[in-house]
C-alpha cells in the first residue's frame, strides 16, 4: 500500500506542476483548448458528412455512428491527456542525454517517462466526446444496463492501455536508432483508421485490426458493448491483449536501456 501511495503521490506533484505551467500561459492554453475542441468538432462532423449520402454501412447508421465517433474522440483525447506530452519527450530525453537523470530516480524509470507530462487543454474535447456518445444513446433509444455502462468504459481504458503500451514502445525505438525526433507521430497516424467502424475491413485485414494491432479496441468494440452487440468473449479477450502488450513494453523497455548509452559515457 505504501509503494502504491508513493506513486499516486508524484502522480498528483506531476498533475500540479503541469498545470501550474499551463496557468502561466493562460492565452497559449486557451488557444491550445480551443484547437483541441476544433479537432473534436471536426471529427464528429466527418461522420455526418459520410452519412449524407448514405444510410446504412456494415449496419452502421448515423445514430450509431455518433457513439461510435464519440468513442473515438474520447479514446483519442484521453491518450492525448495522459501521455502525447511524455511520448514526444522521450526521444528528446535520449538525444539530449537527459534520461540519465531519469534513471537516477528511485522510482520506475516507465512510470517516470510516461507521467511526467500531461497535456489538459485535452479536456474540453473530452467533455465534447462524452456529450456525443451520449447523444448518439439517446438517439439510438438505448437504455444500457449498468453492466454495459461498466462494459463500455473498461474496454475505453483498455483501449487508452493498449494504444500507450504500442506508442510506448514505438517511441523506446529511439534508444535503439538515435535521433529519431518524429517517431511518437507514427502510431497515433495510424491508430486514425479507427475513427471507421472496424467490420468494414474483410478478411485477414480484419483480423489485423482485430486481434493483433487493437484498432477495432479504439471505438468499434467499446461502441458495439453500449449498444449491447459486443460478442461476450470478446472482452475478456481484449482484457488479456491490453494486459499482455503492457507487459511487453516493460520488457521491452528493460532490454532497450541495455543498450542505452548515457550521457557521461
Amino acid at each position: 500500500m505504501t509503494h502504491a501511495v508513493r506513486y499516486w503521490r508524484v502522480y498528483v506533484a506531476c498533475l500540479r506542476n503541469c498545470l501550474v505551467r499551463e496557468l502561466e500561459f493562460r492565452v497559449h492554453f486557451a488557444f491550445s483548448a480551443i484547437a483541441s475542441l476544433g479537432w473534436a468538432f471536426l471529427s464528429l462532423i466527418l461522420a455526418g458528412l459520410v452519412f449524407s449520402n448514405v444510410r446504412d454501412i456494415v449496419g452502421w447508421n448515423l445514430d450509431r455512428m455518433f457513439i461510435l465517433s464519440g468513442t473515438f474522440v474520447l479514446v483519442v483525447g484521453a491518450k492525448n491527456f495522459l501521455f502525447q506530452r511524455s511520448m514526444f519527450r522521450l526521444s528528446e530525453l535520449v538525444n539530449k542525454g537527459e534520461l540519465d537523470f531519469v534513471l537516477t530516480k528511485p522510482i520506475a524509470s516507465q512510470f517516470l517517462v510516461s507521467v511526467r507530462y500531461v497535456d489538459f487543454t485535452e479536456l474540453p474535447g473530452v467533455l465534447v466526446a462524452i456529450g456525443t456518445v451520449l447523444f448518439g444513446v439517446r438517439r439510438v433509444g438505448l437504455q444500457p444496463s449498468p453492466v454495459d455502462v461498466a462494459l463500455y468504459l473498461l474496454l475505453v481504458a483498455c483501449a487508452v492501455v493498449s494504444i500507450y503500451a504500442l506508442w510506448f514502445m514505438t517511441v523506446t525505438l529511439a534508444i535503439w536508432t538515435g535521433r529519431i525526433n518524429n517517431i511518437g507521430h507514427l502510431l497515433p497516424a495510424i491508430m486514425s483508421v479507427a475513427r471507421v467502424p472496424s467490420d468494414v475491413f474483410r478478411g485477414p485485414l480484419r483480423l489485423l485490426v482485430t486481434f493483433a494491432i487493437p484498432i477495432a479496441l479504439v471505438a468499434t468494440l467499446p461502441s458495439k458493448a453500449l449498444l449491447g452487440l459486443l460478442d461476450p468473449w470478446m472482452a475478456p479477450y481484449q482484457v488479456g491483449l491490453t494486459c499482455a502488450l503492457l507487459w511487453a513494453s516493460n520488457r521491452f523497455w528493460g532490454y532497450s536501456l541495455q543498450r542505452y548509452s548515457s550521457a557521461s559515457s
